[in-house]
């Protein structure tokens, strides 16, 4: 129905007001936690199940699809269910609360929270703790010998340390807002990925055998520490495939993958390769089972 006079006025002001709601809204919202694309997170996830020696490896190879595939829960069913709670799960700000080599950060978690206080620590998230905690039920399930839990915490494990392999999970800069390369995290971890994503078949092939490891949390900061060295050199790619090219095209992606696609695939496979070796480390700690 047409409307006039005042009630068009009002009708105007109505839509403007709803309008800049909307817009507020839009500009609150948190920068998604996403660390890599969907289908990035199956791949690390099937690639690591190739690293783990026997017994290990039969048993994972056979659930090798489902820990795939479920190695999207946290990014989808967990951050639906628990919101913000789970969020801060998916990354760590090592640069928000030290300087490199982040040897001043408490490796606890209490001794964090007294250091930086909660909101502070929340602030620059809790991968870490998470991967601890998931080590710690993966290793109380298989001493268990509760082998049907051990296929989706193996999947959820895989997700967060994969997480810790993509470099802006791991510094303040998380989406280039800091250096004139806003929206660098999504074209990185997901659509250079996506576009490319015959390039990245093959990711096992780059992977190294399983290892040991004496200290999950301790193992885990290594790796984050080791991410955040290639925050730059992620920066300065995006950098060049933008010179010269207006608006992020098939040009953009092409020159990004040039540049980056390297990165993104060795980082990937060490997050294969290092989340094989905290499955083949809880089951070391769990007193070598028998594997069904």
């Amino acid at each position: 129905m047409w409307v006039g006079g005042d009630d068009a006025r009002q009708a105007w002001w109505v839509w403007c007001t709803l309008g800049l709601v909307v817009v507020g809204l839009g500009l609150s919202w948190p920068v998604p936690a996403h660390g890599w694309g969907l289908e990035a997170h199956v791949l690390i996830n099937q690639a690591a199940c190739t690293t783990v020696p026997e017994p290990l490896r039969r048993f994972f190879m056979r659930h090798r699809a489902f820990i795939g595939e479920h190695g999207k829960d946290p990014d989808t069913v967990l951050t639906s269910q628990n919101k913000e709670a789970e969020r801060v799960h998916h990354w760590f700000d090592l640069s928000e609360l030290d300087t490199f080599p982040f040897r001043a950060i408490p490796r606890n978690y209490e001794q964090a929270l007294t250091k930086y206080g909660r909101e502070r620590l929340q602030g620059a998230g809790r991968l870490p703790w998470r991967i601890a905690d998931l080590y710690r039920r993966l290793v109380q399930a298989m001493r268990a010998s509760d082998w049907k839990r051990v296929p989706l915490l193996a999947a959820h494990l895989g997700h967060y340390v994969a997480d810790g392999h993509q470099p802006l999970h791991t510094t303040t800069n998380y989406d280039g807002q800091l250096t004139g390369n806003r929206g660098i995290h999504k074209r990185f971890e997901d659509e250079m990925i996506r576009r490319h994503f015959a390039r990245y078949q093959d990711l096992a092939a780059f992977t190294q055998p399983a290892q040991r490891t004496a200290d999950p949390v301790d193992f885990t900061f290594d790796f984050l520490t080791d991410s955040y060295v290639w925050v730059d050199n992620l920066l300065r790619a995006d950098t060049l495939a933008s010179r010269g090219i207006r608006g992020y095209h098939n040009a953009y992606y092409a020159a990004l993958f040039v540049f980056a696609g390297r990165l993104a695939k060795l980082s990937m496979a060490q997050a294969a390769t290092d989340l094989g070796s905290l499955w083949f480390s809880a089951w070391i700690e769990a007193g070598r089972p028998k594997v069904p």
